[in-house]
């Protein structure tokens, strides 16, 4: 299904809130969104006609099984970003989770797989007697300071 970063935001937002209130209400969804309660009533209404939410009248909103698998993706591809700008990168959690809220909306599946593959492998592979942060941290301090091409 084709859905636009912003729908896939409310889906992702909806579904975390279900996960630990087994619910969602408009309010919270404004809340959680840094939106107003019209806009979270507008994003409904659309992700209704895609089947994707259901809602009480007034009142509680949940997602259907399609919801479900699609706001699951959103946040595995939005978990294996944040964890590769964090841990890989170096970046603190805040930035690593704004900055892959960003991304999660552009990157194909098959790059998500590789930088989850990716990280496994330093986690894994890579020898003990190697501090590769710190490598890494210095190796961009030194091409950070080049003069740009």
């Amino acid at each position: 299904m084709n859905l636009s970063p912003q729908m896939e935001d409310y889906l992702e937002v909806i579904g975390g809130l279900c996960r630990s209130h087994g619910i969602a209400r408009v309010k919270d969804i404004s809340s959680r969104m840094k939106v107003t309660g019209p806009s979270v009533v507008g994003a409904l209404r659309t992700l209704k006609t895609k089947n994707l939410v259901s809602q009480e009248r007034y009142g509680f909103i949940r997602l259907t099984d399609e919801g479900e698998r699609i706001a699951t993706s959103v946040q595995a591809r939005h978990d294996v970003l944040a964890h590769f700008l964090e841990a890989i990168l170096g970046l603190d959690p805040e930035t690593a989770s704004t900055d892959a809220c960003r991304i999660e909306h552009a990157v194909s599946p098959e790059t998500v797989r590789r930088l989850h593959a990716a990280a496994e492998f330093i986690r894994d592979e890579v020898h003990a007697d190697l501090d590769w942060k710190k490598e890494f941290r210095a190796f961009y301090a030194r091409r950070s300071r080049r003069k740009p091409r």
